[in-house]
Order: C-alpha cells, then sequence, then structure tokens
C-alpha cells in the first residue's frame, strides 16, 4: 500500500466508526455491506465499550479533516 491508499482506508475506519456512533448503521449492518463490497475485512479503529475515547477520536479527526457538521453533530453527543 501507498500514503494515499493508507489514508483514504484510514478515513474509511474513522467513517464506519462516525456511523455507529451516531446509530446510523449497526455492527452487522457493516458486516452486510462487506459482503456486497466483495472486501474481505472492514475495522474499526477503538474500543466501543469506552464511548468518551472513541467520541473524542473522532472529534479529533474530523477536526483535522475540517468535517465540522460531524464535529458538531459528536461534541453535541458527549455533552448529552
Amino acid at each position: 500500500m501507498n500514503y494515499l491508499e493508507d489514508l483514504d482506508e484510514y478515513n474509511d475506519v474513522m467513517h464506519n466508526a462516525y456511523l455507529v456512533v451516531i446509530n446510523q448503521k449497526t455492527i452487522d449492518s457493516l458486516y452486510e455491506d462487506l459482503k456486497l463490497s466483495g472486501k474481505d475485512y472492514f475495522t474499526l479503529p477503538f474500543d466501543f465499550n469506552k464511548p468518551s475515547s472513541v467520541l473524542e477520536i473522532l472529534i479529533d479527526h474530523y477536526s483535522d479533516m475540517e468535517d465540522y457538521e460531524k464535529c458538531a453533530k459528536l461534541i453535541h453527543m458527549k455533552d448529552v
């Protein structure tokens, strides 16, 4: 793999985590997507048993990406 492929893979991983955190996808639906895509695997970047750290990691990621709409949604979830 090269840098851009690694970066795309990392962004996909973070997007999967984001979808799970905002309850737009479940782990089961990610597995279904995996079957349809022809990929061999998907990854999630952290332990979902620690929700506050998951939110912080996602907020940092989307802040770096300047995707402030997702940041705002995640910050709202953190404050609830």
